[in-house]
């Protein structure tokens, strides 16, 4: 498990931050939780979650951040999987997705998120 795990870290083109808790993400238009955030960038996040996902699938989902930061919207985006495998937890999986066509609104809603709940790492 080690040296696999480090070696998909170094592979990544971007630098992700890893937010100070786990934020619900929910499929976009049925609204039911698809996983919790585990990290996030402005090009892409991971997810945890029961469910596996198949590799360059595109997903619409949407963060509820009047729920999880008090703030009085959604973020709502299409993502792509890079990659999906088990968690330590073999109950669960983690899942890679690059952002597809992340407006400017997006892009500086993650960058408060990551700004005001997250750390650098």
């Amino acid at each position: 498990m080690g040296k696999d795990l480090f070696q998909d870290h170094e592979k990544r083109k971007f630098d992700r931050d890893q937010l100070l808790y786990y934020v619900r993400v929910n499929y976009h238009k049925t609204n039911i939780l698809a996983g919790y955030l585990a990290d996030i960038s402005t090009e892409g996040l991971m997810l945890f979650s029961k469910d596996s996902v198949k590799k360059d699938v595109l997903g619409s989902f949407q963060i509820n951040l009047d729920e999880e930061f008090g703030m009085d919207e959604k973020l709502v985006f299409e993502a792509r999987c890079v990659w999906c495998r088990p968690d330590a937890n073999p109950e669960y999986f983690i899942t890679g997705f690059e952002f597809s066509g992340l407006d400017q609104a997006g892009i500086d809603t993650v960058k408060y998120l990551i700004q005001k709940y997250g750390f650098a790492q």
